[in-house]
C-alpha cells in the first residue's frame, strides 16, 4: 500500500495500527466524533471546531488511501445508525467551513434517517437563522426544545433566532431559559442585557435615548456593579 507511513500516522490519531480493517476505522472514527464533548454545537466553540474538523479530515484522507490501494469502501459497509451519524456528521463539517449549502443537503439527508437527533434540530435550525428564514427555523428550535427541555443550547438558539427576527420578548423568555439551566453558559447574561434594552427600545418606538435617559441608564449601571 501505499503511503504506508502517512497511512499509520493517520490511523493512530484513531489508536489503530498498521492493517486496521475498515469497519474498525469507522468504528473509531464514530467513538472518536461521538464524544460526550462534541455533544454541543461546536461551530460556536473553536477548539473542538478544529478537533471535529481534523478527526473527520483524518477520517476521508484514510478512506480516500484504502480506496487508492483497491480496498473494497462503499456506503454498504455502513449500518443506517453508522450512516445517519456519518450523514450528520458530513453536515457540521461543511458548517464548519462556512459551506452552508452543502451543509443543508447533508441535514436533510440525515433528518430522513434520524427524525429525533437534537443536535441535528439545532443545526438545522441554525442554517435557517444564517438564510433569515427565522419562521421555518423556530419550528426546528421548538422541536429540539420540546425533545429536551433540559438542553440550554436549544434554548440559546431558539432565542438568538428570535432575536434576529425581531421577537425579542420570546428571545429573552429563552435566554432566561438558557441562564437557569446554565449560568455559566458564555456571555448569556450579556445577551439578557442586549435583549432588554432592544425590548425599550422598540416600545419606544425605537428612538434614540435622550440625553436625561441615557443619564440615568449610566447612574443605574455604575451603581449596579
Amino acid at each position: 500500500m501505499e503511503n504506508t507511513e502517512y497511512l499509520e500516522e493517520l490511523l493512530r490519531q484513531f489508536n489503530l495500527g498498521k492493517g486496521a480493517a475498515i469497519s474498525a476505522v469507522l468504528e473509531k472514527y464514530l467513538e472518536k466524533t461521538l464524544q460526550i464533548k462534541f455533544q454541543r454545537i461546536v461551530i460556536a466553540q473553536d477548539i473542538l471546531k478544529e478537533e471535529f474538523v481534523r478527526f473527520h479530515e483524518t477520517f476521508l484522507k484514510i478512506m480516500k488511501i484504502y480506496q487508492a490501494a483497491d480496498q473494497k469502501v462503499a456506503m454498504s459497509m455502513f449500518s443506517p445508525d453508522q450512516l445517519g451519524k456519518f450523514i450528520f456528521n458530513q453536515g457540521v463539517y461543511a458548517l464548519c467551513k462556512d459551506n452552508y449549502l452543502q451543509a443543508s443537503e447533508k441535514f436533510q439527508e440525515a433528518y430522513k434517517i434520524n427524525k429525533h437527533n437534537v443536535f441535528l434540530l439545532i443545526y438545522m435550525g441554525i442554517i435557517l437563522t444564517m438564510r433569515k428564514n427565522f419562521y421555518a427555523a423556530e419550528k426546528y428550535f421548538a422541536e429540539a426544545t420540546k425533545r429536551d427541555p433540559n438542553y440550554d443550547e436549544a434554548w440559546f438558539y431558539s432565542g438568538e433566532n428570535l432575536f434576529q427576527a425581531g421577537n425579542f420578548n420570546s428571545a429573552y423568555e429563552c435566554f432566561e431559559k438558557t441562564r437557569l439551566l446554565n449560568p455559566a453558559f458564555n456571555n448569556i447574561n450579556l445577551r439578557l442585557k442586549e435583549t432588554k434594552e432592544a425590548i425599550l427600545r422598540k416600545r419606544r418606538g425605537n428612538k434614540k435615548d435622550s440625553l436625561l435617559r441615557r443619564f440615568v441608564k449610566y447612574l443605574r449601571e455604575a451603581f449596579e456593579k
